[in-house]
């Protein structure tokens, strides 16, 4: 096997493997998962896709971009930038495969991506392994980064088209919102200048009834299945996003 193959290789095996690893973890300790059950996030547009394909670009361009400021050209930079992509590998992989292992099937519907997005991590991965051994040369990495792009590009269009769709509210007519007009005095026992924003002591609130968006879905650069609320990634589908 030629050295970029088995970068390749090493690279598969280390992205399944943890993964896996996670889906263990989520079996034997479900509360590390979201408690919100999987529900569709995704309105299935071209302006989703392209959100979709831009996050996991930004998420996989992380061995190139360390290839191009020169990292592998010294020690530091070789362990700095080993750490660097186990921290993104595992950061995705673990994620995924911890809601996995807490909503397994419930959670597969949302996942037809998964497998080319994980191709897709294993190129960029195996771009960096080939990279800092020196195993690999600029018109190799290129083509390395130009299949990882047709993965993530791919992946986006399954993701958008075949995952379940949440169903978008009705939008009121222009002569439905034309009868909602401010007071022009001040209204309700608490002195509120507008509905829904009193001018009384103590916090401010809204009664607005709209959903807390949660526009996205797994895996790259954000979790996967229940409820995320509580993470920096991308909002995921099934409930989310590296």
């Amino acid at each position: 096997m030629s050295p970029l193959g088995r970068a390749l290789a090493v690279a598969a095996a280390l992205v399944v493997g943890m993964t896996a690893l996670g889906v263990v973890l989520g079996v034997l300790a479900p509360g590390l998962a979201g408690h919100t059950r999987p529900h569709p996030a995704l309105s299935g547009t071209l302006g989703t896709a392209a959100g979709i394909l831009v996050e996991n670009l930004r998420v996989l361009a992380a061995p190139y971009l360390l290839w191009l400021l020169g990292f592998p050209s010294s020690h530091f930079g070789r362990r700095a930038g080993d750490l660097l992509i186990l921290a993104i590998v595992a950061i995705n992989t673990l994620t995924v495969g911890i809601e996995l292992g807490r909503w397994r099937g419930q959670l597969i519907p949302y996942l037809p991506q998964l497998p080319v997005e994980w191709a897709a991590m294993s190129v960029a991965v195996a771009a960096w392994l080939a990279a800092r051994s020196n195993h690999a040369n600029g018109r190799q990495l290129a083509g390395l980064a130009t299949t990882a792009t047709v993965l993530v590009v791919a992946a986006a269009g399954v993701e958008t088209s075949c995952t379940p769709h949440r169903h978008e509210p009705p939008k009121a007519s222009p002569a439905q919102v034309d009868t909602v007009r401010d007071p022009s005095g001040l209204v309700g026992d608490g002195g509120c200048a507008r509905h829904g924003f009193c001018a009384d002591a103590g916090p401010i609130a809204s009664r607005s009834p709209a959903p807390f968006p949660s526009p996205r879905s797994v895996p790259l650069g954000r979790l996967a299945g229940a409820d995320r609320a509580h993470n920096n990634h991308r909002p995921p589908q099934g409930g989310i996003t590296t």
